[in-house]
């Protein structure tokens, strides 16, 4: 065989394979879009607090479930996700369990601050998702210790302040993978990709 003939078989297989995967990542996507617009036909009933510990139980949909076992690469349609007001607490929540350092500020743009909570009739249950999914990507003791032993689970209403204050101090250098504490805590069993065995 001809170096002219092998070199052009290398670059169909490489066109093969990069077309492949893109088609791949294409259809995932549209996988992603797709259970991200089943999400308005299922209802959520939102995060409840039910042991004493505190202990949440999430009540996530079928379509929620779906989107978490994608992980990951559902990260980025979520967070565009964030601007659909039908869908908003969700996203938040489900960020939360798939989402890294890049989902925090859009999380924390997503949250309604203290002088809007009384006029937005979803402020309490977007702030709370949002407390939730950030103490846990974060592992950080912004509005609650993230281990547990929370007695009040209404969020603050300065909770998105709180949370900006908390990311300007620590967004240059904070990475998900940089966190070294413990992820066994009981008040967010099997969440997400941080879930422990």
């Amino acid at each position: 065989m001809s170096i002219a003939k092998l070199l052009f078989a290398i670059s169909a297989l490489i066109l093969v394979v990069t077309h492949g995967a893109g088609a791949r990542a294409q259809s995932a996507d549209q996988n992603v879009e797709s259970l991200i617009r089943e999400l308005r036909a299922h209802p959520w009933r939102g995060p409840q607090a039910v042991a004493s510990p505190l202990a949440w139980d999430f009540g996530f949909t079928p379509p929620m479930l779906k989107i978490l076992a994608v992980g990951s690469p559902a990260q980025e349609a979520l967070i565009k996700a964030l601007k659909d007001p039908a869908v908003t607490d969700q996203a938040i929540i489900l960020l939360g369990g798939l989402g890294d350092e890049r989902a925090v500020e859009p999380i924390i743009r997503a949250m309604v601050d203290k002088k809007h909570v009384k006029r937005e009739p979803r402020a309490t249950r977007i702030n709370l998702a949002a407390n939730i999914a950030l103490t846990n990507i974060t592992v950080a003791d912004v509005i609650w210790h993230y281990g547990g032993g929370v007695v009040r689970t209404d969020p603050p209403p300065d909770s998105k302040r709180r949370w900006r204050e908390w990311w300007e101090k620590n967004r240059e250098g904070f990475t998900v993978r940089g966190i070294t504490r413990d992820r066994r805590y009981s008040n967010y069993p099997n969440y997400g990709i941080y879930r422990q065995p």
